[in-house]
């Protein structure tokens, strides 16, 4: 992880210690880049950018909100969670959500496609930790074939021994290294895995990371054909977009490298996962407010023409800071994160294989 950290764009990332709050998934208009942060002075308090719809940003408590913007029963449910759970960061957010939806608040359709996303993400995580202890196992010689050849082996010997000379290689006890694993599993939850040929583990803010990029390919595109009067706004919201993209990819390239070294990870997990936590914590902080923006940029493309310029105006205004710094030089390089998840992704690829043969046969 060293590859990544020299790098002047990544101390200056980490660095950053300025309260950004979080995007609140408000439904109203007025309402649609609104943040929330916990100020130390006013404690918490409501970051309403673009508020006047001119790209203006307003400053209140969060208390005061409703009294400012007209707010539906999804939105003063979601105002009135947001405060009492005091929460002021994307994954804080995401939780009070997910509660609401669960609970029936935003109705049966809302609850309905939480309670499956839940589910899915139970069952990504037991997935996610079978794919760890396999990918351990074989970077310490254990014979995989054997072990998945049938489901009985896990509760024979083979695998018991597998799991004891891989934790013996590591300098760990056995139950230890079941533990480590599982945190680890956990810990990597909003990340998840590189994609694999028919199958995914990949976690939120992969698929946002990815989402991104796509955003930024098709802004660039679409500043070259446009207008002059919008290609400036355009091409600045594409650059954007493609830098946060690039920044993030290289913050997972260091999130893979940890996988890819797994049983070295393991080995320094007394001190891995902080430092694992805050690149997980900074990256969903840096990509949550894009959400909003894409949103609001293909709006604007979608709106009346004689308003698309102003409107791409005042988006092009609102487009986040992102931490300056020289290039990273493994951005490019044959051993850059690509790289990383590229090998990464051929290995789990081999492993998803090996599990899957066993019911291809049965079938």
């Amino acid at each position: 992880m060293a590859l990544w950290s020299t790098t002047g764009l990544i101390r200056n990332w980490f660095a950053q210690h300025r309260a950004r709050g979080a995007a609140v998934p408000f439904e109203a208009p007025a309402l649609r880049m609104a943040r929330v942060c916990d100020d130390e002075r006013d404690g918490l308090i409501a970051i309403l950018r673009d508020f006047a719809n001119n790209g203006t940003t307003y400053i209140v408590p969060w208390s005061s909100v409703p009294l400012i913007a007209t707010m539906n029963k999804h939105d003063m449910a979601l105002h009135e969670a947001v405060g009492e759970a005091r929460a002021c960061t994307p994954a804080q957010v995401r939780s009070v959500v997910r509660k609401l939806a669960l609970s029936g608040v935003f109705g049966p359709e809302a609850k309905a496609r939480e309670k499956a996303s839940s589910q899915a993400e139970q069952a990504r995580l037991a997935d996610v930790e079978l794919i760890l202890i396999l990918h351990l196992l074989d970077g310490c010689g254990a014979h995989l074939a054997t072990l998945v050849a049938e489901p009985s082996h896990w509760r024979e010997s083979e695998a018991k021994s597998a799991a004891a000379a891989a934790a013996a290689s590591i300098g760990v006890k056995r139950r230890d290294l079941h533990r480590r694993l599982g945190e680890f599993a956990a810990l990597l939850t909003p990340v998840g895995l590189p994609a694999t040929e028919g199958e995914s583990q990949a976690g939120w803010l992969r698929v946002l990371h990815d989402e991104i990029k796509d955003f930024g390919d098709c802004m660039a595109a679409a500043a070259a054909s446009a207008s002059p009067e919008r290609s400036a706004h355009l091409a600045a919201i594409a650059e954007a977009a493609t830098r946060t993209a690039q920044l993030a990819g290289i913050v997972l390239g260091m999130l893979d490298y940890a996988v890819l070294d797994i049983a070295g990870t393991l080995r320094r997990w007394d001190s891995e996962p902080p430092v694992l936590r805050q690149a997980i914590d900074r990256l969903s902080l840096m990509l949550d407010e894009w959400p909003s923006l894409m949103k609001s940029t293909r709006d604007a493309l979608r709106g009346p023409t004689d308003e698309v310029a102003q409107q791409l105006r005042v988006l092009h205004s609102m487009l986040p800071r992102l931490p300056k710094g020289d290039r990273p030089p493994c951005e490019d390089a044959a051993d850059g994160p690509q790289s990383v998840a590229a090998v990464l992704g051929r290995r789990l690829a081999a492993i998803r294989s090996m599990l899957l043969a066993p019911c291809m046969v049965q079938g």
